[in-house]
């Protein structure tokens, strides 16, 4: 029952995530990627505290970072590149991309994983759902931003691979670090990371609207701290395929949040492509009642 939940709790909040990544973004990008991890590694630091009731230590022994490292992959390299996307994309096609993630590991399972291996079907689902993206970008892309928005694409879905990566390798080690542990040191090293690439970011805070330091909070603490929580307790204890499925249902609703919150404009082609790009992934985890892979 705990994991049905987790599951549900997930879905709702990758479905609002895309747009309060839009929101957060509209002053400065970087500011808000890493304002969001610092702000959610310092929330979570308490439940740290709460667990050491429980005779649980935090591991920091090469073996427990690297497996931080691992876990960081989806934050610091998967939702930096996602948030520098956001400026030039739609919250809805955001959510759409990330839909890719089941086939993203898929393929990264392939070569990672020895039970897991790309068929014949699985290979022409990749093709379908790479046919709806076509669908749904080809004809909505802006006149004045072509160029840029081609880029957010393929930085969009370098972002979904890099996510897909760290989702596999994690479930590669098999490791039994607690859920909580895993997400505190993939924070605080992605927060390193942010202040590597600028020392200077989270210190000279921008003037933020209402609504900009709203989905920053919202985005620390519900969707970093909750969402990766239940993110990785749910890739412990479901397979990661099935985890990968939650992009899978949420760009629907992603995408009427977006039309409705955000005045992003729905068009005949972005729900036609968006159906075939679900199709696509449905046909990519598809059970035949046979047990045959095809």
């Amino acid at each position: 029952m705990a994991v049905i939940f987790a599951y549900i709790f997930v879905v709702l909040i990758w479905t609002t995530t895309p747009l309060a990544i839009v929101w957060s973004g509209e002053t400065d990008w970087f500011f808000a990627v890493a304002a969001r991890t610092l702000l959610g590694a310092l929330i979570i630091l308490p439940l740290l505290w709460w667990q050491k009731s429980k005779q649980v230590s935090f591991r920091l022994d090469f073996d427990a970072i690297k497996i931080y490292a691992m876990a960081a992959l989806p934050i610091f390299g998967g939702m930096t590149l996602m948030y520098w996307s956001a400026q030039y994309l739609p919250s809805g096609w955001i959510a759409i991309i990330f839909a890719m993630t089941p086939v993203m590991t898929g393929v990264m399972a392939h070569y990672l994983l020895p039970d897991k291996k790309l068929t014949l079907r699985k290979i022409s689902a990749i093709g379908l759902s790479l046919f709806g993206l076509w669908i749904i970008f080809a004809p909505n892309l802006e006149s004045k931003l072509v160029g840029l928005q081609l880029i957010a694409i393929l930085v969009a879905l370098i972002s979904v691979t890099l996510h897909s990566l760290g989702s596999v390798l994690v479930k590669r080690c098999g490791t039994n670090l607690p859920a909580l542990h895993l997400v505190i040191g993939a924070l605080w090293m992605t927060v390193i990371g942010h202040l590597i690439i600028d020392p200077t970011a989270l210190f000279n805070w921008p003037e933020l609207q209402a609504r900009e330091s709203a989905a920053i909070l919202y985005a620390a603490s519900v969707g970093s701290v909750i969402g990766f929580l239940l993110y990785f307790y749910l890739l412990r204890h479901v397979d990661a395929m099935k985890v990968a499925l939650i992009p899978v249902i949420t760009p629907v609703f992603a995408l009427l949040i977006g039309h409705y919150l955000n005045n992003e404009i729905l068009t005949l082609s972005l729900w036609f492509g968006t159906g075939i790009v679900i199709l696509g992934l449905v046909l990519f985890e598809w059970r035949f009642k046979t047990g045959k892979e095809i």
